[in-house]
C-alpha cells in the first residue's frame, strides 16, 4: 500500500514540476509572471518539494534493498562415465571388432557378444565401449549382471543405479520394476548414451534393462546365446586363432619367453584350447616363476588329468568358470554332460552321445541343444556337436566325483561298442580329423581300464580307416597299447594283429626296417594262431614292405606264398591285391611287361569290388607307370590321368601326390622338364596336405633332380636339403645319405 501511495505522489509531483518550469521560462523571456499564476506560486512550490522528497526516499530504499534475482535454471543432467578399465595385453579379435563396428555404423542399437566361459567377452566389450566413447558424449553406463556367477542382482536395483548415474532424484529411484524401467527409458530418450550390460543371465534380464531412443547403444555380454532377444545383433566368440593365442601368451608371460620356444609355446596354447582366460592363466603361471621355461609349462599342461588344476590363480580359475555354467544346468543336462566326458573327441555324434547316456537319440539331441544354448557345446553338422577340450575335462572330473566306478565303466563300454559298430558298419565314413586322434585315445583308455576285448575289437574295426589317414603316430600308439594288453593276457592272435598293425603303420611312416621286423613276427605267430586269410594278408603286406626296402628276392618269395594262399582259398579279391603287389615288384626289377601282365589281371577284379574306391585307382596308376617304363607313353598317360581323377574325387591327397610324381616323370621322359617340375611341385603340395613325410621327401628330391637337369644348381640343392631333412626325421638314414650325396654336384 505504501509502495503504491509513494508511486502516486511521485507521478503527481513530476507532473506539477513541469508547471513551475514553464513559468520560469516565461518569466525569463518576458520579465514578469503571468497574473493568473501569481496566487498559485506557493502551492506549486510545496508540491514540487513533496515530489522531490518522495524521490529521495525511494532512492534510499532502493539502495538498502536490491532487486531479488530470478530463480536459477535447472542443472543439466550428468554425463556418467562408469566403464571399467580396458584389459591389459588385449590380443586378437580383429574380425569380431570389425563386425561390431560395422553393426554400429549400420544403425544397430543392441549388440550381444556371446560365448563360452573364458572366451574374453567382457574384455572385448569393454575395449569396444572405450573405442566408441566419442560417439556417446552424454554418458557411458555399466552394470555387472552376475549371470555367470548365478547371482544376478534384482532388476529394480540395477535400474535404480542407472537412474542415479543419470542424475535422477531419490524419489525417482524407488518403485516397482516397471515404473523404474519407464523412468529409465524417459531419462535416456533423445540422449546419446552407451550402456554396457556385462554377463547377462538371459534375454529376459537383458530386455528389462534396455534404454529408449534411437541414439543409444547397448552392448551385452552373455554366456547365453540370447536367442529370445531378436532385437540384438549377435557376435559369437570362439577360441582365439593360434597366432593370436601365441601372441597373448608372449605378451603376458614376458619378453622372449614364448618366442624362444615356439613348438612348446604352440603345445601350451593348444592345451589351453586357445581359450583367452586359460592362456592368460598359463602365461601368468609362467611369469610368476622367474626361472620357469615354456617347455616346463607345456609339459605340465600336456597331462589332461592335471590341466584344470594348473590353470588357476588366487582369484581366477578356468574350472570355476565352467563349474558355474555346469551348476546352472538342469539335472538331466548335467548327467548328459558328465557322460560326454568319457568321449575321447571334441566332436561327438548324436548316436555316440545317446549310447553314452543310454537314452533315446531324440531326447539326447534336445539335451545337446540345451548345452549349446549354455555355450558348453556347439553344433558341428546335422548330427554332431563339439565340446571344448576344457569343458570335456571338467565333464570327466564331474563324472569321477559324482558317479560310481561301475557306472563309469558301463559308460565306457557303451561308447566303445558304439564306435566299433560305426567302424564295422560304415567304415568310419562320417569320421574326420577329430576321430583320427580320438579312436586311438579311446583304445588306450580301454586298455588302461582293463577292457582289453573292447579295445582289440575297436582297433581291428577302425584300423582300415586309420591306415588311409595322413600321419600315423596315433595309429602306432593305438597298436602299441593293444600289443601291451595282448602280451599281458597271453592272446597270441591279438599279439599278431597288433604286430601287423604296427608294421603297417611303420611302413606308412617310412620306417621300413621296423615295419619288416613287426610284420615278420606277425607272420610267424599266425602260422600257429591265425586263419589262412590273415596269414595271406600279413604276407602280402610283408612283401610290399620288403619291396620298398629293396629286398626284392625276399619280397618275391613272400608275395608268391600269399598268391598260393589266395588261390587255395578261392579268394579272388585277395589274389588281385597280391597281383597288384607283384606288378609293383616287377616294375622295381625293371620288368615292365611282367608288371603289365599282373596289373591287367588285377584291374577287372578290383574294379568290380565295392567298398574300396582306391583299389581300381591304384591299379590304373601302377599300370600307367608300367606302360611308361615300357615306352608306351600314350596308354601310360591315359591310366595316370584316370587314376588322378579318381583320387581327387575321393579326397585321397597322398595317392594324388604319387600319381602327380609319375606324371612328372612321364613328362621328363618326353623332354618336357618345365611341365615335369610343375607336376612335381603339385605332388609336393599334395603330400604336404596329406602329412606324408615319405612323399614330401620323394617329391622334393624329384624337384631337385629336375632343376639340376635344367641347370638350377641352387634350386636343386635347396630341395635336396629339404628331402634329406625329412629322411632324417623319419629315421631313414640310408636315404638321407643318398640324397646328401647329390648336394653340390
Amino acid at each position: 500500500m505504501l509502495r503504491t501511495h509513494s508511486t502516486a505522489v511521485l507521478v503527481t509531483g513530476s507532473a506539477l514540476l513541469s508547471v513551475p518550469l514553464a513559468l520560469a521560462l516565461h518569466t525569463a523571456a518576458c520579465g514578469t509572471l503571468p497574473p493568473v499564476f501569481a496566487p498559485l506560486l506557493w502551492p506549486l512550490a510545496a508540491a514540487v518539494a513533496a515530489g522531490a522528497a518522495c524521490t529521495a526516499v525511494r532512492r534510499a530504499r532502493t539502495r538498502r534493498s536490491p532487486a531479488v534475482p530470478p530463480p536459477p535454471a535447472p542443472a543439466p543432467p550428468p554425463d556418467p562415465a562408469e566403464l571399467p578399465a580396458a584389459a591389459d595385453h588385449f590380443t586378437g579379435r580383429a574380425v569380431e571388432t570389425d563386425a561390431v563396428l560395422r553393426m554400429v555404423r549400420a544403425g544397430h542399437h543392441v549388440i550381444a557378444v556371446t560365448g563360452a566361459p573364458g572366451t574374453g567377452k567382457s574384455a572385448l566389450a569393454v575395449r569396444l565401449a572405450h573405442e566408441l566413447r566419442p560417439l556417446f558424449p552424454e554418458g557411458r553406463v555399466y552394470a555387472d549382471l552376475g549371470g555367470g556367477r548365478g547371482e544376478p542382482p534384482a532388476t529394480s536395483a540395477v535400474l535404480a543405479g542407472f537412474l542415479a548415474a543419470l542424475g535422477a532424484p531419490a524419489e525417482e529411484r524407488s518403485g516397482t520394476g516397471a515404473a523404474l524401467a519407464a523412468r529409465f527409458r524417459g531419462r535416456t530418450a533423445g540422449r546419446r548414451i552407451l550402456l554396457l550390460l556385462d554377463d547377462a543371465a538371459d534375454a529376459v534380464q537383458a530386455r528389462a534393462l534396455l534404454p529408449a531412443g534411437e541414439h543409444c547403444l547397448t552392448l551385452i555380454t552373455s554366456r547365453d546365446a540370447l536367442r529370445d532377444l531378436p532385437e540384438a545383433a549377435s557376435v559369437p566368440l570362439g577360441p582365439l586363432t593360434e597366432p593370436d593365442a601365441l601372441a597373448l601368451l608372449a605378451a603376458v608371460a614376458g619378453p622372449g619367453r614364448a618366442t624362444a620356444e615356439p613348438d612348446h609355446a604352440r603345445s601350451a596354447v593348444h592345451s589351453c584350447g586357445r581359450l583367452p582366460l586359460a592362456v592368460r592363466l598359463a602365461a601368468g603361471l609362467q611369469r610368476s616363476r622367474p626361472t620357469g621355461q615354456i617347455p616346463v609349462l607345456a609339459g605340465r599342461l600336456a597331462a589332461e588329468r592335471d590341466r584344470l588344476h594348473h590353470l588357476r590363480t588366487e582369484d581366477l580359475a578356468v574350472r570355476a568358470a565352467f563349474e558355474a555354467a555346469y551348476a546352472g544346468l538342469g539335472a538331466g543336462d548335467r548327467a548328459l554332460l558328465r557322460v560326454l566326458g568319457v568321449c575321447p573327441a571334441a566332436r561327438v555324434t548324436v548316436r555316440i552321445a545317446a549310447a553314452a547316456a543310454a537314452d533315446d537319440p531324440a531326447g539326447v539331441r534336445s539335451g545337446l541343444d540345451r548345452l549349446a544354448d549354455a555355450q558348453l557345446a556347439r553344433p558341428a553338422g546335422p548330427d554332431a556337436y563339439e565340446l571344448h577340450d576344457l569343458v570335456r575335462l571338467l565333464a570327466a572330473e564331474r563324472l569321477d566325483h559324482e558317479t560310481a566306478p561301475a557306472d563309469r565303466r558301463a559308460v565306457l563300454e557303451r561308447i566303445l561298442t558304439a564306435y566299433t559298430e560305426d567302424a564295422s558298419a560304415h567304415g568310419g565314413g562320417a569320421w574326420g580329423a577329430p576321430e583320427q586322434h580320438a579312436i586311438p585315445r579311446l583304445v588306450r583308455t580301454a586298455v588302461r581300464e582293463g577292457l582289453h576285448r573292447h579295445a582289440h575289437a575297436l582297433a581291428l574295426a577302425a584300423d582300415p580307416w586309420l591306415e588311409g589317414r595322413p600321419g600315423q603316430s596315433p595309429r602306432v600308439a593305438m597298436w602299441a597299447a593293444v600289443l601291451d594288453a595282448a602280451r599281458r593276457s597271453g592272446e597270441q592272435g591279438w599279439t599278431a594283429h597288433a604286430m601287423r598293425g604296427l608294421g603297417s603303420a611303420y611302413a606308412h611312416q617310412g620306417q621300413l626296417d621296423r615295419a619288416v621286423d613287426h610284420l615278420g613276427m606277425a607272420a610267424t605267430l599266425q602260422r600257429h594262431a591265425g586263419s589262412r586269410a590273415e596269414q595271406t594278408t600279413t604276407r602280402r603286406l610283408l612283401g610290399a614292405v620288403l619291396r620298398g626296402a629293396g629286398r626284392y628276392e625276399e619280397a618275391l618269395r613272400e608275395l608268391h606264398t600269399a598268391l598260393e594262399g589266395c588261390r587255395a582259398a578261392n579268394d579272388t579279391a585277395g589274389e588281385a591285391e597280391v597281383l597288384l603287389g607283384l606288378g609293383l615288384l616287377h616294375m622295381d626289377r625293371r620288368r615292365p611287361d611282367e608288371a603289365i601282365d599282373c596289373l591287367e589281371r588285377a584291374l577287372p577284379v578290383l574294379a568290380r569290388r565295392t567298398g574300396d574306391p582306391a583299389g581300381p585307382a591304384d591299379a590304373r596308376r601302377h599300370l600307367g607307370t608300367a606302360y611308361a617304363q615300357a615306352g608306351g607313353f600314350v596308354p601310360a598317360e591315359r591310366h595316370l590321368r584316370s587314376a588322378l581323377a579318381l583320387y581327387r574325387r575321393d579326397g585321397l591327397p597322398a595317392a594324388e601326390g604319387w600319381t602327380l610324381c609319375e606324371l612328372g616323370r612321364l613328362e621328363e621322359r618326353r623332354g618336357s622338364y618345365g611341365e615335369g617340375v610343375e607336376l612335381h611341385r603339385a605332388a609336393l603340395a599334395a603330400f604336404e596336405r596329406a602329412g606324408l613325410g615319405a612323399g614330401v621327401a620323394a617329391a622334393a628330391e624329384a624337384v631337385g633332380d629336375n632343376l639340376l637337369v635344367q641347370g638350377d644348381q641352387l634350386g636343386a640343392d635347396e630341395q635336396y636339403r629339404r628331402a634329406a631333412a625329412v629322411h632324417r626325421l623319419l629315421g631313414d638314414h640310408v636315404r638321407e645319405a643318398e640324397v646328401r650325396r647329390k648336394l653340390g654336384r
